[in-house]
């Protein structure tokens, strides 16, 4: 049977979009007195597992570039609203959590795929 665990899907954490759009994308085989595992192929986990190591790769870069140009300006010429750039390492942060949470999952259900 096909499920979710994570609920109906109601708009829940405005402060974690991340987190609300990938429990509406993951689907789980449920079966009575197991864990679910994530309702997709092996070769669809697969290529899942390959785009999250590249965008949590590609998300890590670009904080790490960010960071460094921050801190090489002096502190006069930095003109922006640190606000916004706070808010936007917050929901970077959510989406590689969720992006690491997608990956545990996927790694699971592979291993469950391979018994």
């Amino acid at each position: 049977m096909i499920c979710r665990i994570d609920g109906p899907g109601i708009f829940q954490n405005k402060e974690s979009p991340f987190t609300e759009i990938f429990s509406l994308l993951k689907y789980y085989e449920c079966s009575p007195g197991e864990v679910g595992t994530l309702a997709y192929s092996a070769d669809e986990l697969k290529i899942m597992n390959q785009h999250i190591d590249n965008a949590m790769n590609v998300l890590i870069q670009g904080l790490q570039v960010i960071g460094n140009l921050m801190g090489m300006l002096p502190p006069d010429q930095v003109r922006v609203d640190t606000n916004y750039v706070g808010l936007f390492i917050a929901v970077i942060s959510n989406l590689t959590e969720e992006l690491n949470n997608l990956k545990t999952d996927t790694d699971f259900a592979l291993r469950k795929c391979e018994i």
